[in-house]
């Protein structure tokens, strides 16, 4: 393995034994900057002063395990700080030990140079690797702040409302929407700040992808030689997710013979990882969403019933762009500032074609609209002739004077005002004759110009 000197990384070799340090700053004296210390206190008075990557830590010095009980405290200083036990002891208790209180690594000090490059390296790459998710997902979280929840139509004033209720809160929720609703930005909104101004871990996972050889393993971890292949310790999903949230997409997706498992694991808040026996205590929220009927999947012994239950204690519903279709104009405005190469309007008789087309695909067919648009169109303006196909023959059917479709928006308007005539605008009770939800009703009534 051929690796560079980077000056920007710093490796702090912390023995008291200067035979082991002379082996180990010869071994990475291409790697990176090395630093020495010779016991616990001087190694934490460098962590204090300088941006270590990667820590190689002895577990016996001024006194046996002093190591170990420096781990907490050398992680309480830098959560970053990637470290690696570098010991003479092989007992395998030791190892399991040094892993549970934060290690990411554990080494023999008589392994040849090449392993102990191979082991930081590794070390290096799994850091750097979390540095960018954390940082695209500080970004990630930025962009969907500014868009996720843009609008002034009761059904998204509705879900703010919720969402600044249940965002400081512990507790499961379930999340239920069409696809390109934005169920996952809803998701990330419900982030909490951890004490240190940094947002908590936030773990998302496409359940669809959770193979059911792969699945505790991945989410519950292994311990080394649980199975064939298994050559070392490693930490599941909700470990990662420590004090932060575990986000199933696509919940419904989850194999059926991990829902029990899952199910445990939410009730008691630990884990157990393949090949152990002790579980490790954890502090995490589950969010899942869904564009299924889990209750109906449920009933037909598709989707563990008792496992719903822990899971909906807090429903919220993302509703599709058709029931909020006065937010599309000031959506296109938005989505349309943030084509930095081509920024364009659209033509009063353009929106009005968008808000009666019925958006299967919700915000995110809107979102590639517009960047489609942009980039095709010769103009500033969005007439109705540039935009595609469907939006046109959307409209050109609701648009025949005296047609079926004419007829039905009558009915309906007409419906509505009785209704709303005979509960006098009680919205409670005008939903539940209708049988419509609420934020649906809002949208109804505006459409046709119905005052309550």
């Amino acid at each position: 393995m051929f690796l560079t000197m980077n000056p920007k990384t710093e490796i702090l070799i912390c023995d008291d034994d200067p035979i082991a340090h002379l082996k180990m700053k010869q071994s990475l004296r291409k790697v990176g900057k090395i630093r020495s210390a010779y016991h616990g206190d001087e190694a934490l008075a460098i962590i204090k002063h300088h941006s270590i990557s990667v820590l190689l830590l002895d577990i016996h010095m001024r006194k046996p395990k002093e190591g170990l009980q420096y781990i907490p405290i050398f992680l309480k200083q830098d959560p970053d700080l990637a470290i690696i036990i570098c010991s003479g002891d092989s007992h395998f208790r030791t190892a399991m030990e040094a892993m549970k209180l934060g290690a990411v690594d554990y080494i023999l000090k008589d392994i040849n140079s090449n392993e102990l490059i191979h082991a930081v390296f590794k070390v290096l790459e799994r850091r750097s690797f979390l540095q960018r998710e954390q940082q695209q997902n500080f970004e990630t979280l930025h962009h969907h702040m500014q868009h996720a929840l843009i609008g002034n139509s009761e059904p998204i004033r509705q879900l703010k409302k919720i969402i600044g209720k249940v965002k400081k809160g512990s507790v499961n929720v379930l999340i239920t929407g069409e696809t390109g609703t934005g169920k996952e930005l809803v998701a990330r909104q419900l982030r909490h700040e951890l004490e240190n101004k940094t947002l908590a871990p936030f773990l998302a996972i496409d359940s669809a992808t959770i193979q059911h050889s792969t699945a505790e393993s991945i989410l519950f971890g292994h311990e080394k030689g649980a199975f064939t292949g298994a050559d070392k310790c490693s930490r599941g999903l909700f470990e990662e997710a420590n004090n932060g949230i575990v986000y199933f997409d696509e919940i419904s997706n989850m194999p059926l013979n991990i829902q029990p498992k899952l199910l445990r694991v939410l009730q008691e808040k630990e884990v157990t990882r393949l090949g152990s026996y002790k579980p490790i205590q954890l502090n995490f929220r589950v969010i899942c969403a869904t564009n299924q009927d889990l209750e109906s999947m449920a009933n037909k012994q598709e989707f563990k019933a008792d496992l719903l239950q822990r899971l909906n204690v807090i429903p919220i519903h993302v509703p599709p762009l058709r029931e909020r279709i006065e937010d599309i104009p000031i959506l296109l405005e938005h989505f349309s500032s943030k084509q930095n190469h081509h920024p364009i309007i659209f033509h009063p008789e353009s929106v009005q074609m968008l808000q009666q087309y019925t958006w299967p695909g919700n915000i995110r067919e809107l979102s590639n609209l517009v960047a489609h648009l942009s980039t095709m169109i010769d103009g500033d303006t969005v007439t109705p002739a540039d935009l595609p196909v469907k939006f046109r023959i959307s409209n050109s059917k609701t648009a025949r004077s005296g047609t079926y479709y004419q007829k039905i928006a009558q009915f309906e308007k007409e419906l509505l005002i009785q209704a709303c005539q005979k509960h006098q605008g009680a919205m409670s009770q005008l939903a539940v004759e209708l049988g419509m939800d609420r934020s649906h009703l809002y949208t109804k009534l505006k459409q046709f110009g119905i005052q309550r």
